[in-house]
């Protein structure tokens, strides 16, 4: 006799899998403040390439153990603050990120200052800058508005809601 119950979860569990899987083609991936981009946006994090602190070296890193993700079509980068601006590899990581999503656009989310390890200062604008400037020279299209002044994981910045509009306009379009 065939375990009708069994098979109706089994289907059940399939169709759910295959939902979350294919749920999302679009992704943010980097520093803390990619939750809160999350949260005010219908991107979604890709797994095991979000955590607080993380800086350029770690998410390269983090990039070279996943496989290669064909369906992804857009993957947006919140990066720049824990380094403080400082280059430790972008082109690197643009190679890294376009080899592990080959159909995938890429986008950077200019991140925060005038907190932390990044008070205002004259080096840390012209990092700042120059950082941003490194991905545009890459062919990266760095999106207009930042995360802003002020510490970043305030979840109720407006900043927040504004960059998750423009992710959405963006998802819109690539759709």
């Amino acid at each position: 006799m065939i375990n009708t119950k069994f098979f109706k979860r089994l289907y059940l569990f399939i169709f759910l899998f295959l939902f979350k899987l294919f749920s999302s083609q679009f992704f943010i991936i980097g520093d803390s403040q990619s939750f809160y981009l999350e949260k005010n946006s219908s991107a979604k994090i890709y797994p095991k390439l979000a955590e607080r602190g993380i800086g350029l070296k770690n998410l390269i890193e983090k990039l070279n153990k996943i496989e290669s993700d064909y369906s992804v079509k857009a993957i947006f980068i919140s990066i720049g603050v824990n380094d403080s601006y400082i280059d430790y590899g972008i082109k690197n990581l643009i190679n890294i990120t376009n080899t592990k999503f080959p159909n995938a656009f890429i986008f950077v989310i200019k991140g925060s200052y005038e907190w932390g390890n990044a008070k205002i200062s004259r080096k840390l604008v012209l990092n700042y800058i120059n950082y941003y400037e490194k991905f545009r020279k890459e062919h990266v299209y760095v999106l207009q508005q930042d995360i802003g002044p002020g510490d970043p994981h305030i979840g109720t910045k407006k900043e927040y809601v504004w960059l998750g509009k423009s992710i959405d306009k963006i998802i819109n379009k690539i759709k």
